[in-house]
């Protein structure tokens, strides 16, 4: 299963490019890491992996899932999801496979919801990124559902619904703000360090 350890691989790295290049971007560090971070906690449920990073970010963790496809191995989609405690808001990374219309934008749809079209942020080479800055109003409209579908348009014009399974999701989500909650929580009780000398 090589392809499921490139997809976390990349997974990880996509998540520390979420950081860098959303609004969680005015808050953490000025420069990204040279090298991947390893979470300290890690959790799955179902399909969906909570992760906490040893960082200093106003979100240290976050909750992905990532899916192949069957034939070849490939990413199909990954969704990444993070909580800002500070803001009490979600902010969520949709990555598709290279050769979409990225002028058509993409969307998330369930049987009972559609959001908006959100514009592409950038392509590299793991895929197109979709990031979301607000996304309190996707997260609410997400749960209890067995099944999202990320809508997107290739280049030559066909549809492709990208299925991504719930399974998981409302558990993993409960982890994910219980964990940043208490790690933002126990940020603001450390002791501030002193100037004087003994």
């Amino acid at each position: 299963m090589t392809s499921l350890k490139f997809l976390r691989s990349a997974a990880c790295a996509a998540a520390l490019i979420f950081a860098g290049s959303s609004a969680l971007a005015q808050e953490g560090q000025q420069q990204a890491p040279k090298k991947p971070i390893t979470p300290t906690t890690m959790k799955t449920f179902a399909g969906w992996d909570v992760r906490c990073y040893p960082v200093q970010t106003p979100a240290p963790c976050d909750m992905w899932e990532a899916i192949a496809f069957k034939k070849g191995g490939q990413l199909a989609v990954s969704v990444s999801i993070v909580y800002v405690p500070s803001r009490d808001q979600h902010l969520l990374q949709f990555v598709v496979p290279l050769g979409i219309d990225l002028a058509q934008g993409a969307k998330v749809q369930t049987d009972s919801y559609t959001s908006e079209v959100w514009h592409f942020h950038h392509c590299d080479r793991i895929g197109c990124y979709v990031i979301v800055p607000e996304g309190n109003p996707v997260i609410d409209a997400l749960k209890g559902h067995d099944a999202m579908k990320v809508h997107v348009v290739q280049f030559h014009g066909k549809a492709v619904d990208l299925n991504v399974p719930l399974k998981g999701f409302d558990e993993a989500h409960s982890s994910m703000v219980e964990l940043a909650r208490q790690k933002a929580s126990d940020k603001q009780q450390a002791p501030a360090p002193t100037d004087a000398n003994p």
